[in-house]
């Protein structure tokens, strides 16, 4: 038992160590950390061993919601921050090249460039639906087929965001098919 007490002490002591050594790399202390579970591990049983698995998983699981929280977070803060800065679905703006060799669209705080063959390809697809619903579905069945980043940087959420709406009755009162 006293020499059992002892080694429990000796690895509490290197945990202390690892702990306090803030001034090493994070890549150095996670090795010292697996090296220190090592040396415990090798005395546990296989009950033992069985709970620290299963902790093991919960602790990864943890993590896990933890980054997904975070990466929410972020895009609920994206959100505000467009709302602050007066950033809408509801308003798209057009900049047009002077040679209209290019088109780009600002809506919800999104610049989205688009080539005059893209342009005439959205011009003609608005102009093809026969309602306005339909048109939202065939725009984004477009950008994610073909510009993918238009739905992430203009935060499409669906076939039936109102972004889309504001793009096909900007595209229908403002543009024709040639």
């Amino acid at each position: 038992m006293a020499t059992q007490k002892k080694k429990n002490n000796k690895s509490k002591s290197q945990a202390k160590t690892i702990q306090s050594g803030s001034k090493s790399t994070a890549t150095a202390a996670t090795a010292q950390y697996i090296k220190a579970i090592n040396l415990l591990l090798k005395k546990l049983d296989v009950e033992s061993l069985n709970f620290l698995y299963e902790q093991a998983k919960v602790l990864l699981h943890n993590l896990e919601v933890k980054k997904l929280q975070q990466e929410f977070d972020e895009l609920d803060v994206k959100t505000i921050t467009a709302k602050q800065k007066g950033y809408s679905k509801d308003k798209l703006e057009v900049v047009e090249a002077d040679d209209l060799r290019h088109f780009i669209f600002v809506i919800n705080g999104a610049r989205n460039f688009f080539s005059r063959d893209e342009m005439r390809k959205i011009v003609k697809l608005c102009h093809s639906a026969p309602t306005v619903k339909d048109g939202m579905r065939m725009l984004y069945h477009w950008f994610e087929t073909n510009r993918k980043d238009v739905i992430i940087d203009t935060a499409i959420d669906g076939p039936h965001d109102k972004a889309l709406e504001t793009i096909y009755n900007h595209i229908i009162n403002n543009y024709t098919v040639n």
